[in-house]
């Protein structure tokens, strides 16, 4: 009997340490300064009218040349406000990229769907990923320096309309085609950025060509984490702030100018809707210190990069959308 009990003590003595847990890792909310109390207490519902667009779209990837060297790394997401998420109202935002079959230039479009148009969601999608279907086929015979952007516009404008009149068709109006262009607009219209980078830098940076109408825009994050704006800050200067923007279908009077810049490594292209675009203002508060901080290099993921394009903070509850290169150096 005591030997027995010996020989238990002596097993129970020398068991194994209990192993420790085969996982690790955490999820928890980006927040900038007081979050408010909508990030916490809104319960996301869906769009029953639209049950097969997304909440949250996400890529993380990595762009090759002809020697399979990395030359950038790309993160983009779309992520449904708050707003819509506690009204159950659809994502009016779509980002879209491709490359073009010579492994050239890198095509980016970013939309955001007017939110008064039942139909800006779809706005957004034609905008978003036909137009750069077409830019990527516009670009096989045409360098982007000498791109007809006013005409091109007005091809994507021409896109969304015919969805629109199509809608109106399905609902029973007589002759779609007798409706004014300005009531089609009234029911789907977006604003849009287009991006073309060309992916074989000059002097070790990458030229980029940047068209737009309404308020998406463009930055580039400089090193030292200064933020560039590539168009006029949206109501700077203004003493009362608008909402109000230009969207297609409706072309502006005057078709904007295309913008020429550069990207280097070391530095970030970032494509915004105004989700993101509004709380970084100028770049130089809160959010514009964060957004500097967490993509001053690519972030590990596209699920990490929505996370924090998704950051809460009181008041800013639009749809966030964010497209983001990052230039690798040559070895």
């Amino acid at each position: 009997m005591g030997a027995s009990t010996r020989e238990h003590e002596e097993s129970a003595g020398s068991a194994e340490p209990a192993a420790a847990p085969a996982w690790r890792g955490r999820v928890e909310q980006f927040e900038v300064g007081d979050p408010g109390r909508a990030a916490t207490r809104v319960v996301p519902v869906p769009d029953e009218s639209a049950w097969d667009r997304r909440d949250t779209v996400l890529d993380g990837v990595a762009l090759k040349d002809g020697g399979r060297r990395v030359v950038a790394e790309l993160r983009a997401a779309s992520v449904r406000g708050l707003a819509h998420r506690a009204y159950g109202t659809v994502r009016q935002d779509e980002y879209g990229y491709r490359r073009t079959p010579d492994g050239r230039y890198l095509v980016v479009g970013v939309a955001d769907g007017v939110s008064a148009g039942a139909l800006s969601h779809k706005a957004a999608v034609a905008a978003a990923r036909r137009g750069v279907n077409m830019l990527v086929h516009a670009l096989r015979t045409t360098a982007p320096d000498r791109m007809p952007w006013p005409d091109f516009l007005r091809a994507v404008a021409a896109e969304i309309e015919a969805i629109g009149r199509k809608r109106l068709a399905a609902t029973g109006t007589a002759d779609p085609h007798a409706v004014p262009l300005r009531e089609v607009a009234n029911l789907l219209a977006t604003t849009v950025l287009y991006a073309v980078v060309d992916l074989v830098p000059v002097a070790g940076a990458h030229e980029v060509h940047l068209v737009s109408v309404g308020d998406t825009s463009a930055w580039v994050l400089r090193e030292g984490g200064r933020w560039e704006p590539q168009q006029a800050v949206k109501n700077d200067g203004a003493e009362v702030h608008s909402s109000s923007v230009q969207a297609l279908p409706l072309l502006p009077a005057a078709l904007p100018p295309p913008v020429r810049t550069t990207v280097a490594p070391g530095e970030a292209l970032v494509l915004v809707t105004d989700g993101v675009g509004d709380p970084l203002g100028h770049g130089a508060g809160a959010v514009g210190r964060f957004l500097a901080e967490v993509w001053a290099a690519p972030p590990a993921s596209g699920l990490e990069f929505a996370a924090q394009a998704g950051f809460a903070r009181r008041s800013y509850d639009d749809d966030r959308t964010a497209v983001a290169l990052w230039p690798v150096a040559g070895t």
